[in-house]
């Protein structure tokens, strides 16, 4: 149960008026001295008082809550992400409210978590470049770690998608290879991805064609896939990890050789990519300063802008 004021009062035999004073910063207000707002203070730690955000709302301060909202609980690149806002707040001092979507699309029911409490800004993990929902918290500010749609009113960090891709394309050819495929899902980050493979491929003389998946399981994407390959592939290239790991599975009961038939890369550099056998060669995204562009975004209210960062080639052992 949560401990009140009247409580810390009574523990120390002054009034609630008292209390709230010294809570507030205002005991020097009413000549409150230094040593009886020292024990109050002392007295709110030991009991593990918490002051209440829908007070702190009504009197026009800060809550220090942040919402969250995760479009795939499912996907370990966004949980990576989930845990590194969590060592934000800590470091800052905030609590968060944790929302998710089912099969990727919000409904009122996923949004109730965020209505109930009096939000200082919105964290929104994943893609999606038709948020409408977001116009239920057009007062708040609003950072997502994803793309969104260019007139979203929110920072949007993302990877810097062109560069991935050009660092993927020249990776192949310094490997020898000059047929890749590109296999994805039908998600619209992955669209995203494989235009910004199409066009990196093109400048450097290459075709990059492309094979989607109406499967939303990336696993089953590229098992599906690589099993229907076309024989003058060398190289697949992957729209996440997941994917990936489908793909080898899939080469592998089919007795392809990797990389030595085909090579295999993947997207995100989630944990187990580096343990898989063989490790999967993929572009690691740089989950901190991600996140911390977006939680300094939303404490300190950021205008809308889009916010593309560095991203880096881990070449491991399927390329």
């Amino acid at each position: 149960m949560a401990v009140s004021q009247k409580q810390i009062a009574e523990k120390l035999g002054v009034s609630i008026a008292l209390v709230s004073r010294v809570l507030s910063g205002r005991a020097e207000e009413i000549g409150i001295s230094p040593a009886t707002s020292a024990r109050v203070l002392r007295a709110s730690k030991e009991m593990g008082y918490v002051p209440s955000a829908a007070a702190l709302s009504l009197k026009g301060k800060p809550t220090k809550t942040i919402g969250v909202t995760v479009y795939d609980f499912n996907d370990p690149f966004f949980g990576a992400l989930i845990k590194q806002i969590q060592t934000q707040a800590h470091e800052h001092n905030y609590s968060l409210v944790l929302a998710g979507f089912l099969n990727r699309t919000p409904n009122e029911q996923d949004l109730q978590s965020l209505y109930k409490h009096a939000l200082d800004g919105l964290i929104v993990i994943g893609t999606d470049l038709e948020a409408t929902w977001l116009h239920h918290f057009k007062n708040l500010p609003v950072a997502r770690i994803g793309h969104g749609n260019p007139e979203e009113q929110s920072v949007r960090v993302t990877v810097n998608e062109d560069e991935a891709a050009l660092l993927l394309i020249d990776h192949i050819i310094e490997r020898g290879r000059k047929r890749p495929m590109y296999i994805s899902s039908t998600l619209p980050a992955h669209g995203i991805r494989r235009t910004a493979l199409k066009h990196a491929a093109k400048r450097r003389g290459l075709e990059l064609p492309t094979e989607e998946s109406s499967e939303q399981d990336a696993f089953t994407v590229g098992m599906k896939i690589a099993t229907h390959l076309k024989s003058e592939v060398d190289t697949l290239i992957c729209a996440t990890d997941q994917i990936a790991m489908g793909a080898l599975h899939a080469l592998h009961i089919r007795g392809i050789a990797v990389p030595e038939q085909i090579a295999v890369s993947g997207f995100d550099d989630i944990a187990v990519a580096e343990q898989f056998i063989p490790a999967i060669t993929t572009i690691q995204q740089p989950i901190e300063q991600i996140v911390e562009e977006a939680f300094t975004a939303v404490i300190h209210s950021s205008p809308p802008k889009e916010s593309p960062l560095p991203c880096k080639l881990v070449i491991r052992q399927t390329t």
